[in-house]
C-alpha cells in the first residue's frame, strides 16, 4: 500500500488527535469496525432469544460424547453418573435449550460438507451463550486492535480482511476435524480477531499490551505466545490424543497464519472484490470491460517511509503530536512531501 493510498495523508488534521484505548479519533474514523461489534451483538441477542428445546437424538448424542471425553480423561464417577442419572444439558455446562441461530449458522462438519458452506462464515458471528466471556473478550478484541489496522487499511479493505480471516479460521478447524475424525462444531469470532491481532503485531511489534490487564508485553511476543498455546493442543489431536477444553485451537491458528501472510506479503483484497463486481455488472449490461494499468510497485525506499508512517500515526492517535521527536516531525514532513509530489 502506497503513501497515496493511506488515509491519514489525506487528511491529518483529523488524526491528530483522540486516543488508541479510548473513543476518540479512532473511534470515529472505524465505522466498520464498529459496525461488526453491533452486527455481532444483535446476532448474540438473537441467539438468547431464539430458542427450542433439544430433540432426544441430540440429548442421546451429547451423552455419548460427553461419555467418551471423560473415558478418555480417565474419570469413572462421571462416566458412572452419565450412565445411571437423568442427564441434563445444563449439568454439563451446555445450553439448557438448543439456539435456532447456532442450529441454522454454525459450523458442522457433515452440513458444510453437503453444500452449506455459508456456515464456514456465518459461525464467527456466534458465540457461547453460557460463557458470556466468550463474546466479552472478542469484541474488547475487535474494538481495541480492529481500529489502528482498520485505519490503516480504510473500512472496505479491513472487512474483507476480517472475512477472510474469518474463512481461513474456519477451514483450518474443517481440515483438522477431517484428519482427526472430530465432529464437533464451532462458533466463535477468534480466528478473525488472532487475524487482526496478527496483522496489528505486524505493523506495531514493540507496542505494548497488558496480558491480564496488567503484565505489560510487546505485541510480537503476545502473538507469538498465543501462537504456541494453540500449536501444542493441535499436536496432540493429531498424534490421537483428543482435544477436551472445547477451544478451537485450529481456528485460532488459520486466524494467526492468514494475518501474517497478510502483512507480510501486503496482499490487497478489496481491489479483488471491487474487479468481480465490475466484471458482474459489465457483463450482465453486455459491456466489455477494460483493464486498468498496473501501477508499479512501491520502491523499498518509499516503503520503508511508508512503514515508518504507520508507527509515528499510531504515536499521534495515543500521546498527540507533540510526543512527536524532531526526527519523527521530519519523517512526517518528508512523507507529506512526496504525496504532494506524485499528485502535482
Amino acid at each position: 500500500m502506497g503513501l497515496d493510498n493511506r488515509d491519514y495523508l489525506r487528511d491529518e488534521s483529523r488524526r491528530y488527535s483522540g486516543g488508541f484505548s479510548g473513543g476518540g479519533t479512532f473511534a470515529s474514523e472505524s465505522p466498520m469496525c464498529n459496525r461488526l461489534l453491533i452486527v455481532t451483538i444483535i446476532v448474540f441477542v438473537l441467539q438468547m432469544l431464539l430458542t427450542r428445546p433439544w430433540t432426544n437424538e441430540e440429548l442421546l448424542g451429547m451423552r455419548l460424547n460427553l461419555i467418551a471425553e471423560f473415558q478418555q480423561n480417565q474419570d469413572a464417577v462421571k462416566v458412572d453418573q452419565l450412565e445411571r442419572l437423568p442427564f441434563r444439558p445444563q449439568d454439563y455446562g451446555l445450553a439448557p435449550q438448543q439456539a435456532l441461530m447456532e442450529d441454522w449458522f454454525r459450523l458442522e462438519q457433515g452440513k458444510v460438507l453437503s453444500g452449506q458452506v455459508w456456515r464456514l462464515l456465518t459461525c464467527c458471528f456466534l458465540h457461547s451463550r453460557i460463557d458470556l466471556f466468550h463474546i466479552v473478550f472478542n469484541m474488547m478484541f475487535l474494538w481495541f486492535f480492529g481500529r489502528p489496522i482498520e485505519s490503516l487499511y480504510g473500512p472496505k479493505e479491513f472487512l474483507c480482511f476480517y472475512l477472510v480471516a474469518a474463512l481461513a479460521a474456519s477451514v483450518s478447524y474443517l481440515g483438522l476435524n477431517l484428519v482427526t475424525g472430530s465432529m464437533a462444531p464451532m462458533i466463535g469470532a477468534s480466528g478473525a480477531i488472532l487475524g487482526i491481532l496478527a496483522l496489528f503485531a505486524l505493523h506495531f511489534p514493540k507496542q505494548i499490551i497488558y496480558v491480564m490487564l496488567v503484565i505489560p508485553v510487546e505485541a510480537r511476543w503476545v502473538v507469538l505466545g498465543i501462537t504456541a498455546f494453540d500449536l501444542f493442543p493441535v499436536i496432540n489431536a493429531l498424534f490421537g490424543h483428543g482435544n477436551s477444553d472445547g477451544v478451537a485451537h485450529a481456528a485460532h491458528l488459520g486466524g494467526l497464519a492468514f494475518g501474517y501472510a497478510y502483512g507480510s506479503k501486503r496482499w490487497k483484497l478489496y481491489p479483488m472484490v471491487s474487479t468481480i463486481e465490475i466484471w458482474w455488472k459489465a457483463k450482465r449490461r453486455g459491456l466489455k470491460v477494460v483493464r486498468p494499468s498496473i501501477p508499479e510497485k512501491n520502491s523499498p525506499k518509499s516503503q520503508k517511509l511508508t512503514d515508518q508512517m504507520d508507527a509515528i500515526l499510531l504515536k499521534i492517535s495515543q500521546h498527540g503530536e507533540s510526543s512527536l521527536t524532531s526526527a519523527e516531525r521530519k519523517t512526517l514532513e518528508k512523507a507529506s512531501r512526496e504525496l504532494r509530489n506524485r499528485r502535482t
